[in-house]
C-alpha cells in the first residue's frame, strides 16, 4: 500500500526475536549465579544466630538453677534443637554439678559450614570446632 508521494508504509515489528531472548537469559543466568550463593550465605549466618541465641538462653536458664540450687542441672533447661542446629548439654560430672558445655552442632546442609559446632561453657567460654578464620564471627552472626 502506498500513499502518495511517499513509500511503502513498513509497520514495525512487534515480536521478540531469539537473541534477544538469549541475551536476557545469559543476563538472568550471570545475576542468579551471583544472588543465589550471597542468599544462602546470609541465611546460613541467621540460622548460626539463632543457635547461638538458644545456647546463650538455655546458658541464663542455668545461671538462673544454679543461684536456686547451688548446681547447674544438666537434666534441664534445653529448649531442644533449632531446626538447624541440635543443641546438647554435657555435665562436667554428674547431673548436678558445678560445670557444663552446651554445644549446638550444625545438621543438614549447615554440616559444612566453616564455624562447625557452636560451645559454650559454664565460665562463659565460646569455642567453635570448625575451620573458621575467626570464631567471633561465627558468635556475632558475620
Amino acid at each position: 500500500m502506498k500513499r502518495p508521494g511517499q513509500g511503502p508504509v513498513v509497520r514495525p515489528n512487534h515480536g521478540v526475536t531469539l537473541i534477544e531472548i538469549l541475551v536476557v537469559s545469559a543476563v538472568l543466568a550471570v545475576l542468579l549465579a551471583l544472588a543465589v550463593p550471597s542468599y544462602q550465605g546470609y541465611l546460613q549466618r541467621g540460622h548460626r544466630a539463632e543457635a547461638a541465641r538458644a545456647l546463650l538462653e538455655a546458658a541464663a536458664c542455668q545461671e538462673r538453677n544454679r543461684a536456686h540450687t547451688g548446681y547447674y542441672d544438666t537434666t534441664r533447661c534445653l529448649g531442644g534443637s533449632t531446626i538447624h542446629y541440635r543443641l546438647l548439654i554435657e555435665p562436667g560430672g554428674q547431673s548436678k554439678t558445678l560445670s557444663y558445655t552446651l554445644t549446638a552442632r550444625p545438621m543438614h546442609r549447615h554440616r559444612n559450614d566453616t564455624c562447625g559446632a557452636l560451645s559454650l561453657d559454664h565460665a562463659g567460654t565460646r569455642t567453635t570446632s570448625g575451620h573458621s578464620a575467626r570464631w567471633a564471627d561465627c558468635w556475632s552472626g558475620r
